[in-house]
C-alpha cells in the first residue's frame, strides 16, 4: 500500500472509524484476546482513539493434571494519540533541543517510513489471576495503569474497502495487587490457601504487542490520522489546481471565439473584395460587348438592376 492524498476534509461513516484488534503474542502464550477501537471524531485529521481489551483463559477445559492452574481475565481500556513522523525544516518545524524532545517528538531529520504511523496513549486495567506450575500457586487481583507506544504498518486491503495492519506495541505501568498463595492438595483434590500477602505496588511491563487490527469501512489507515494543517493545505493546493484548469478552459474558449470571429472577418471581407471586383469586371465586360444605343435613363436603370440581382446573390 502507498501513501494516501486526499484533498479536503472527508467526513467519516461510523463503521470508518471502527477497528477489531487482536494481539498474536497473547494467543502465542495461549490466551485468547479481542479488542476494538473506535475514533473520537468523524473527520480523517482526528487523531485521538478510544479502546478496549479483554483477555480471558479461566477454568478452560484441559487434559492438565490438577496440580497445574493457567488462569487469566483482564479488561482494559485505552485512549492514543496517532500521529506521522514530521520532516524537520518543513513548515517551520524547529530542531530538537533535548535529548528528551527527541525521544517523545513527532519530529524527525528524515522521514524514512511515511507509511508508518505510530501512536502513544494511556491505559487502565483491571484483571484477576490463577497460576499453578507445580508447587505453590498465587491467585489475585489486580488493578495497573500506564502508558503505551506502538506503530502500525498497513498490510493488505479488501476490495469491498476493509483493510488489515500489522501492529506493534508495549505498554508497561504500575500494578496495585492483591495476592494469595495457595497449593494443591492431591489427597481431597482442593487448593487451600496458606497464606495472605499485603497489597503491593510494582512497576510491570502489561502487553507486548504484535497484532492484526482489521478495519471495517472504506477509509484505510494511511487516509486518517492526518494533520489539520496538512489536510487543508492539500486541500487548497487541489482547489487552486482545479480554479486554475477552469480559468485555462476558459481562456483557451475566448481565444478560440476571437480568433474564430477574426477569420470569418477576414474571410468575408475577402470575398466581398472579390465578389466586387468580379461584378464590375462582369459590368464592364456587358459595355463592351454592346453597342452604345442605350439612353443614359435606359443605362442607369440597367445598371441599377444588376447591382440589385448581384447584392440579392451576394446576400
Amino acid at each position: 500500500m502507498v501513501p494516501v492524498i486526499r484533498s479536503g476534509v472527508d467526513t467519516l461513516e461510523i463503521f470508518d472509524r471502527i477497528a477489531l484488534r487482536t494481539n498474536m503474542v497473547d494467543w502465542a502464550l495461549l490466551i485468547p484476546n479481542f479488542g476494538a477501537e473506535f475514533d473520537i471524531r468523524n473527520t480523517n485529521w482526528n487523531r485521538w482513539a478510544v479502546g478496549f481489551n479483554v483477555r480471558y483463559n479461566w477454568q478452560t477445559s484441559h487434559t492438565y493434571t490438577n496440580h497445574f492452574v493457567y488462569n487469566l481475565f483482564e479488561v482494559r481500556l485505552e485512549g492514543r494519540q496517532y500521529w506521522r513522523a514530521r520532516q524537520i525544516g518543513r513548515r517551520g518545524l524547529a530542531k530538537h533541543k533535548y535529548f528528551w524532545d527527541k525521544a517523545i517528538a513527532i519530529r524527525r531529520s528524515k522521514v524514512k517510513h511515511p507509511t508508518t504511523t505510530w501512536y502513544r496513549g494511556v491505559f487502565a486495567s483491571y484483571g484477576k489471576y490463577s497460576f499453578l506450575f507445580g508447587g505453590n500457586g498465587h491467585q489475585g487481583t489486580a488493578l495497573m495503569g500506564g502508558v503505551s507506544y506502538g506503530l502500525v504498518k498497513p498490510m493488505f486491503a479488501f476490495e469491498n474497502g476493509n483493510s488489515i495492519d500489522l501492529e506493534f506495541g508495549i505498554s508497561g505501568g504500575v500494578v496495585y495487587y492483591k495476592d494469595k498463595v495457595y497449593t494443591h492438595d492431591a489427597r481431597t483434590d482442593c487448593y487451600p490457601v496458606i497464606e495472605t500477602k499485603p497489597a503491593s505496588i510494582l512497576p510491570m511491563v502489561n502487553e507486548i504487542r504484535v497484532g492484526l487490527v482489521y478495519r471495517l469501512g472504506h477509509v484505510p489507515v494511511l487516509a486518517k490520522y492526518r494533520y489539520r494543517r496538512d489536510v487543508d493545505d492539500v486541500y487548497d493546493t487541489r482547489r487552486d489546481s482545479i480554479r486554475n484548469s477552469h480559468l485555462q478552459i476558459r481562456d483557451s474558449v475566448a481565444h478560440y471565439r476571437a480568433t474564430r470571429e477574426s477569420i470569418l472577418r477576414k474571410f468575408w471581407q475577402v470575398y466581398d473584395e472579390v465578389a466586387e471586383s468580379s461584378r464590375r469586371a462582369v459590368i464592364q465586360k456587358a459595355k463592351d460587348s454592346k453597342p452604345n444605343t442605350q439612353t443614359p435613363q435606359e443605362k442607369k436603370s440597367a445598371e441599377t438592376t444588376l447591382e440589385r440581382k448581384e447584392n440579392e446573390h451576394h446576400e
